[in-house]
């Protein structure tokens, strides 16, 4: 395994206490210090503590990489690029439950990477792929999370077509 020079393990914690109003529909929203807007939804399903987070800023992976499919003998749609929607998101081989951000190639897994996202940093996660995950071409150990930084290079198992730039985009 490469050198871990360049980048280093990092784990987010975070934890707010949320005071807030109901805003209509089962929906209470709290302003916490510096002015991040966190809401909370209860459905009548019996889930509670659904979170939806409302963010400064968006994320984007931009696919940067040669998108050549040569290598794998066969024909594959060539991904494109893919904002962040959400606080957590899985990256894999086939959309499902578990997994929010689908990269169709043969060699991301079927759950390759989780990516968990907020105003001030994406942090990455192998899964325990099989063809990892890399960061500035320093592969990643799995079941830790390693921070993408704006403008980084993250590959999921295929440098041809999974090759992503971190973006930030401005609201």
């Amino acid at each position: 395994m490469p050198a871990m020079s360049s980048i280093a393990p990092t784990r987010l914690s975070a934890k707010v206490q949320l005071r807030g109003a109901s805003i209509g529909n089962g929906v209470t929203a709290a302003v916490s210090r510096p002015s991040r807007v966190v809401a909370r939804q209860g459905k009548r399903t019996g889930v509670r503590g659904a979170s939806l987070r409302v963010f400064a800023d968006r994320w984007m992976l931009k696919n940067c990489g040669p998108k050549t499919i040569e290598h794998l003998g066969e024909d594959v749609e060539i991904p494109g690029d893919f904002e962040l929607s959400g606080p957590r998101v899985v990256v894999g081989r086939q959309a499902s439950e578990s997994v929010s951000l689908e990269i169709a190639v043969p060699t991301v897994s079927g759950a390759h990477a989780m990516l968990e996202v907020s105003d001030d940093a994406v942090m990455v996660t192998d899964l325990s792929s099989t063809n990892g995950t890399f960061i500035e071409g320093d592969e990643l150990q799995a079941g830790i999370a390693y921070e993408l930084k704006e403008g980084s290079e993250v590959i999921f198992g295929d440098e041809f077509l999974a090759c992503f730039e971190l973006l930030r985009l401005k609201n």
